[in-house]
């Protein structure tokens, strides 16, 4: 069995990896596309496309590794091996024929797959007899993220859109490495039951109201967090600035996230996950407005200060409160709900946001957006119980 440091130290380096998957495939799939020709709407299509195929995937990939007590780590380390390969042929292939639209495709919906896996992955970190301070690690992931992001955005001005896979194939070796590293920390419990229905609790979990107002909110905000994420190249543009000035308001977005999530379990000493959530939700709207309003770089640094409060805590609130609701043994798939809508709000922003974009312009884009941020936190306010409902 692997020291409890270890463990921990293991899957804050697990995090950081997939959140850089995560920053190649939200923030920069706009670098690269548009890099190899692509249109803003057959940006949002490819997107669109590679979020609707993940959501699907999630709950099959989530019922797989439920199965039994080592599943999780080869589900995620067979993922991590198809996302590399993914990786690598996109950067050999070139142009914007078929061919690379595909296999790019392939790689959005295999990074999006497995978010409910590496969320759920500390619930199997804890069967090993390690308890996991979940934003402190997560925290990891907005580091790598913004890392990542300030580096990137001045790589891709010198060197070119091929940055962006390549990076992918580096990040998906870190994790497979991370899998082979897990497979030897020894064999967790079993899922420990927390009484109630021995099948199906996770879909019991869809009964309750206060879960499926969760679910609705989490769509609707992520509409305009993932427009905001997706298409921060056009927005940065549209007002003066360049592919650096976008890594930059990246990295600061990302790196904001930090305290927040650092300091995630304090918080939840004190504050319930749903009111932390109704917390959250509101300054998502708030966020959103303000970017909507932005008529410089400043102001947009101004918009996006309100990741602290909005996404920082969002992220972490979710994924204890989706825990609450059901059972370890139930965990992944508990997630992939979570995570579907959200990725469901994703698939919205990226195939309507190009359309509206070349269409209606970036400013009518930002006001949907917007207004789906504040129908989202109305339902999250008015429909999320402080505590879940055992």
């Amino acid at each position: 069995m692997k020291a409890a440091g270890s463990l921990k130290g293991a899957y804050g380096a697990l995090n950081g990896v997939y959140w850089m998957l995560c920053c190649l495939a939200y923030s920069f799939s706009s670098n690269f596309l548009l890099g190899r020709g692509y249109s803003n709407s057959q940006l949002g299509a490819i997107v669109a496309a590679g979020y609707i195929l993940g959501l699907l995937l999630q709950p099959v990939a989530a019922a797989l590794a439920d199965r039994t007590a080592r599943a999780p780590v080869a589900v995620i380390a067979g993922s991590a091996g198809a996302v590399g390969l993914a990786a690598l042929a996109v950067a050999l292939l070139p142009g914007n024929g078929p061919a690379v639209t595909a296999v790019y495709c392939l790689f959005l919906t295999l990074v999006i797959m497995l978010q409910p896996l590496v969320n759920a992955f500390a619930f199997y970190i804890e069967r090993l007899g390690t308890a996991v301070p979940f934003g402190i690690c997560r925290a990891v992931g907005s580091l790598a993220y913004g890392l990542l992001a300030a580096v990137l955005g001045g790589l891709i001005r010198r060197a070119g859109e091929n940055v962006v896979p390549l990076s992918g194939l580096v990040a998906a070796v870190l994790m497979a490495g991370l899998m082979v590293w897990f497979a030897s920390a020894g064999t967790p419990a079993p899922a420990a039951d927390r009484g109630g229905p021995k099948e199906g609790r996770a879909g019991g979990v869809l009964r309750q109201r206060s879960f499926r107002a969760l679910l609705l909110a989490s769509a609707l905000l992520y509409f305009g967090h993932s427009f905001q994420s997706g298409y921060t190249l056009q927005i940065v543009r549209g007002v003066g600035g360049d592919d650096g000035d976008m890594g930059l308001l990246t990295m600061y977005a990302a790196v904001l996230e930090l305290p927040t999530m650092f300091l995630f379990e304090r918080l939840l000493r004190r504050f319930s996950c749903g009111g932390m959530l109704r917390f959250a939700a509101v300054f998502f709207a708030v966020k959103n407005l303000l970017v909507m309003g932005a008529g410089s770089l400043g102001a947009l640094y101004g918009g996006m200060s309100f990741q602290l409060v909005a996404f920082a805590l969002f992220i972490p609130a979710s994924v204890r409160y989706a825990g609450e609701m059901s059972g370890p043994g139930d965990a992944n798939r508990a997630q992939a709900y979570v995570t579907a809508m959200c990725t469901a709000g994703s698939v919205c922003a990226s195939g309507l946001g190009g359309v509206l974009i070349d269409r209606f312009g970036l400013h009518a884009a930002l006001a949907v957006t917007a207004a789906c941020a504040c129908a989202g936190a109305l339902v999250m306010v008015l429909g999320v119980r402080s505590e879940p409902v055992k």
